[in-house]
């Protein structure tokens, strides 16, 4: 069977690529490839793609992050109040016309989404896909797929919308669109059994994704990781150990002399069960003298950040390590999930500072705009967290179709559009000048921590 995936475009006022790869799409390569699959990938958000080179001089920050070719577009009508431009980040149409002019006929084509509101790039890939390869089944996957299938069902022109993350089911949907029949043998049934992902498609690699376990064991009132993954599993850490050589030496052994690799993690819950899992990944990483630096931009759980983990952190180089608070005020902790207390966060920021990371290396984020925040709680959060030394990164709520907060708030927004973080679409237009000057403090006092 030849497969085509494809990552679309982003469509947002702002985008930036902070270790974002089409992680997905990468772990169904390789599945894919096991079971005999001849497979492609197009990722309309390659910032190293060599057709951009041409007119694009791609920079990226000492640890392989950075910003993506754009063009303005026209906004949609929904979003014509915001004052901000709108783009259209990725590949030029062009070339991603003539990228899929090289492609042998798929049997099947599955495409991937991100964000709820990023769904006008996914939708422009389709209706390429379908003038093009007009025969052959595509199928939608992804976040948007998941979160808002009704959604996508009515307007995507897709074939197939496939929701969730069960690759079993998946494979059958696909020997079903094809006729085709695959190995049922080789087909993983837990994410412990599936293989690393695969980065053959990109010519250039300085980082390199990946995950030691899917799912959450919490369940905050704002996240719908559980529509995602309804159990909460972890690779065996040696097994972790493995994937992460084989990535670095096959991927990034290009680097200039003395330069280690990047590893990012992209956990939803890195730290938990830590004795078993990932305090026995960082030692036998430091056994094996891998040359590495480790990236968490999802937060950590400061809850289960001990001084022997702390320590083993800065020994082991995790750069910058990121931890999720969301808020400071007692009550809304324990309403959106009770992961954390301020005596669980203060206990593990002393351990980091301890360790050797300074007020410059430790982010954290706090959530604004949520519903029924107030202002003087997004203030009092920023300054419990500068008051122990730590750089605050405010993060904007998003209303997430398919969360508690749905439940109990019910958004009912009549177009996903306006999931859009930035844009605080439960609130009125009037409240910007707030939020900004919101932003603005922080940076004014991260500025003093520096």
């Amino acid at each position: 069977m030849r497969i085509l995936l494809v990552n679309p475009w982003i469509y947002d006022f702002s985008a930036y690529d902070l270790w974002s790869k089409p992680l997905g799409l990468l772990y169904l390569s390789n599945i894919f490839r096991n079971l005999g699959c001849e497979v492609r990938l197009i990722d309309c958000l390659d910032r190293h793609h060599p057709s951009l080179g041409q007119f694009y001089k791609t920079k990226s920050n000492p640890y392989g992050c950075g910003k993506y070719y754009s063009q303005i577009v026209e906004k949609p009508t929904i979003l014509k109040s915001i004052p901000r431009r709108y783009k259209r980040f990725g590949l030029p149409e062009k070339m991603f016309v003539k990228e899929l002019e090289k492609v042998s006929p798929a049997d099947i084509i599955l495409v991937t989404s991100g964000m709820t509101y990023w769904y006008q790039g996914v939708f422009e890939v389709i209706a390429i896909l379908k003038k093009i390869f007009s025969p052959v089944p595509v199928v939608l996957g992804g976040t948007y797929a998941t979160l808002c299938s009704e959604h996508a069902k009515k307007y995507s022109q897709v074939d197939y919308v496939f929701s969730g993350g069960d690759v079993q089911e998946l494979i059958g949907l696909m020997e079903k669109l094809t006729g085709e029949r695959f190995d049922l043998g080789k087909i993983p049934k837990n994410f412990a059994e599936f293989p690393p992902p695969n980065y053959d498609f990109y010519m250039q690699c300085e980082y390199v994704v990946l995950r030691t376990s899917i799912g959450c064991p919490f369940h905050c009132t704002y996240c719908a990781i559980h529509k995602f993954a309804t159990n909460f599993q972890q690779k065996p850490a040696e097994k972790v150990v493995n994937e992460i050589e084989y990535l670095v030496k096959r991927y990034q052994t290009n680097l200039p002399d003395g330069k280690a690799g990047n590893i990012v993690f992209y956990d939803d819950a890195l730290l938990y069960n830590s004795q078993e899992h990932l305090t026995k990944i960082l030692e036998e990483v430091k056994r094996r003298k891998l040359n590495l630096y480790f990236h968490t931009p999802n937060g950590l759980h400061p809850r289960f950040l001990t001084e022997e983990l702390t320590i083993m952190f800065h020994q082991t180089n995790f750069i910058q390590p990121r931890l999720s608070l969301e808020t400071s005020n007692p009550e809304k902790q324990k309403q959106t999930g009770n992961k954390v207390t301020n005596e669980e966060f203060t206990c593990a920021l002393k351990y980091l500072q301890k360790a050797g990371y300074s007020a410059k290396d430790i982010g954290v984020y706090l959530m604004i705009g949520c519903p029924g925040q107030t202002f003087d709680e997004i203030y009092e959060s920023i300054n419990f967290v500068h008051g122990l030394g730590a750089k605050v990164l405010l993060v904007e709520y998003s209303p997430i179709p398919g969360t508690k907060d749905d439940e109990t708030y019910k958004f009912n927004l009549s177009d996903p559009l306006l999931h859009n973080n930035s844009i605080f679409s439960l609130h009125p237009l009037t409240l910007w000048d707030k939020f900004q000057k919101l932003k603005d403090y922080a940076h004014q006092i991260n500025q003093k921590l520096m």
